[in-house]
């Protein structure tokens, strides 16, 4: 089984793991990402370390306009131009954890949208750090 985050980010914005592993630092999330990678050219795997342990989480984007309807309705009208960025986790802790890290850096650091695509609702970055703290405590 596996379950994903949407994160929509504004047209223009191009996410780079050099800029996700420095911000991940200076806040003090203990993940580093596989160097100089674009996030829109990547899609599978992006291997990760987090807390010293082999990690990662899938990511997959596309344009905006090719989300589902029902997501079309949550989603601000300032990122309908923007880009979706699919972070795809098994059930496994250490791949939420991934999951939610990298949802809580992309929506802080680049001022993004958090969509849960179970039940289609915005998550705020406070929401996220719950879930990412609940899923660290497994």
């Amino acid at each position: 089984m596996s379950m994903s985050l949407l994160m929509v980010l504004a047209l223009g914005v191009e996410p780079n793991t050099n800029e996700l592993n420095q911000f991940a630092k200076e806040n003090e999330y203990n993940i580093e990402y596989a160097q100089n990678t674009s996030l829109n050219e990547r899609s599978g795997f992006l291997p990760a370390k987090l807390n010293g342990q082999e990690a990662g989480v899938e990511v997959y984007s596309f344009p905006v306009s090719k989300l589902s309807e029902p997501f079309k309705t949550v989603e601000p009208l300032k990122f309908s131009e923007g880009t979706v960025y699919q972070l795809r986790f098994g059930v496994n802790p250490i791949e939420a954890q991934s999951a939610f890290t990298a949802a809580v850096i992309l929506t802080t650091k680049y001022n993004g949208v958090a969509i849960d695509d179970q039940s289609g609702s915005l998550m705020s970055a406070e929401q996220l750090t719950q879930a990412l703290s609940y899923f660290a405590g497994m």
